[in-house]
């Protein structure tokens, strides 16, 4: 009891910050849930229709019933069950289907407390400031309160980054837990294909230390993951490539149209900035416009314009709604929040890559390089990197092929350096706290009207 009391006496600011955080979140999840449709969401119907067919047809779709059919089918099994629990609460409605990614969502918050915790050398006020930004960013409340696949994969990928370093995969004698951990890869990857991004690094970190130590157990490793990953994945990839002709592909949908690298449209719009998107258009529109633009206005707000309250604004008469060129309205507010979202949104990002270049330099002047910190930044890029890779392949924008949901993991990987760098600048840690919380208040201040569907 003495013990108890003494910790919360040493801790009652940190717990009662955190409470009001986890508690904002509440208020934001619950009211999104009750306010927003997956209908109206990306892709929000063939997610739908892909659950369906395993309740009702107890097997996974086909391209007619959902264009969606050729995604990793994990997470639509979990959600059929999750169905069935709904069922037995007699509560199947589809606010029940999207809670499931709100459940998601909250370990996701989580990881994210224990990733800054572990990278900043436990330092629990910087990991309570990255639990703050991700309760209120954007991307992961869009993500959160609609039935799709994206959430639940970035959670395993922080969750993988977290052990790879806990464990220290790096180190000799670690075949069982590289064992474990690349079980724990291939049912990542029977979620979505983005799970292989995390594989490719980890290789590549273990085969530059192969080359470098001449460790030969390292080889031993990459054995390991890439053994056990095929046989998880090879049931699907029997089944995709005798379903859909092609067991490798990253987008059956676009399979006809896919492009040569070098001569790719897409090299027209990674070259562009679009400052439309500051001063006078924040919305998504139709001509390919600049690949990085797009990529900051989804991230911090609703790029797209398709989170919000679809019928609430149909209602609502003409003259007072503005069309966007995705064919759905908003409001002259939404759209006075976004130009202000995408303003804030690219201070905040300036803050962002000031640190993690910062940190990448200590990094890499050490004489002895932090191989997990390099990890980490490997893995950003590798990230960024699959995301251009998909634009250049498949550079049709009005599909949205450019989304920051996609590469979501990255988010929480650039901040835990970039603010584990700051905090390092500033003798004064007071100071240091208000240099990284007051963009953040300014950002929910301003892009409160999008992050809360009315």
């Amino acid at each position: 009891m003495l013990n108890t009391s003494l910790f919360l006496k040493k801790n009652l600011l940190y717990l009662v910050l955190l409470f009001i955080i986890l508690l904002l979140t509440l208020f934001i999840s619950f009211n999104n849930l009750r306010n927003y449709n997956t209908w109206w969401a990306d892709d929000g119907g063939a997610h739908i229709a892909y659950t369906k067919t395993i309740l009702e047809k107890q097997r996974l779709p086909t391209f007619e019933e959902t264009y969606l059919s050729w995604h990793e089918p994990l997470y639509y099994l979990i959600l059929a069950g999750w169905s069935k629990i709904g069922e037995f609460f007699q509560n199947d409605s589809l606010n029940w289907w999207e809670s499931l990614n709100v459940f998601f969502y909250f370990i996701f918050l989580f990881l994210v407390w224990l990733l800054a915790y572990d990278y900043s050398q436990k330092n629990k006020w910087l990991a309570l400031l990255n639990v703050f930004l991700f309760s209120i960013f954007f991307v992961g409340i869009k993500l959160s309160v609609y039935v799709n696949n994206e959430i639940l994969v970035h959670v395993l990928i922080i969750l993988l980054v977290i052990l790879f370093c806990r464990w220290q995969l790096l180190a000799k004698n670690k075949q069982k837990l590289v064992i474990w951990w690349s079980i724990i890869l291939g049912l990542a990857t029977l979620v979505k294909l983005t799970a292989f991004i995390i594989l490719l690094v980890a290789i590549i970190i273990w085969l530059f230390n192969f080359v470098a130590n001449k460790k030969r157990y390292f080889l031993l490793y990459i054995f390991f993951v890439i053994f056990i990953v095929g046989a998880i994945n090879i049931p699907w990839f029997i089944y995709k490539q005798n379903k859909f002709g092609e067991a490798f592909s990253i987008n059956l949908y676009e399979r006809q149209n896919k492009q040569n690298i070098l001569k790719s449209d897409g090299w027209q719009y990674l070259r562009k900035i679009n400052y439309k998107i500051f001063f006078d258009y924040p919305y998504w529109y139709s001509q390919p416009q600049s690949f990085f633009s797009i990529l900051l206005g989804d991230s911090f707000g609703d790029y797209y314009n398709l989170f919000n309250n679809v019928d609430k604004i149909n209602s609502i008469p003409v003259e007072q709604k503005i069309l966007v060129n995705n064919g759905r309205y908003t409001t002259a507010n939404l759209w006075q929040s976004m130009l202000l979202i995408n303003r804030v949104g690219f201070f905040i990002t300036l803050i962002w890559f000031v640190g993690f270049f910062g940190e990448a330099l200590l990094v890499i002047r050490n004489k002895e390089i932090d191989y997990y910190k390099f990890f980490l930044m490997i893995l950003f890029f590798a990230g960024l990197a699959a995301l251009i890779y998909n634009n250049l392949r498949f550079p049709y924008l009005e599909r949205g092929v450019a989304k920051a949901a996609f590469i979501y993991f990255t988010f929480p990987l650039l901040t835990a350096i970039s603010y584990s760098w700051w905090w390092q600048r500033f003798k004064n840690k007071i100071i240091a706290v208000i240099f990284i919380l007051i963009p953040l208040l300014i950002y929910l201040g301003v892009a409160w009207p999008i992050l809360l569907v009315s």
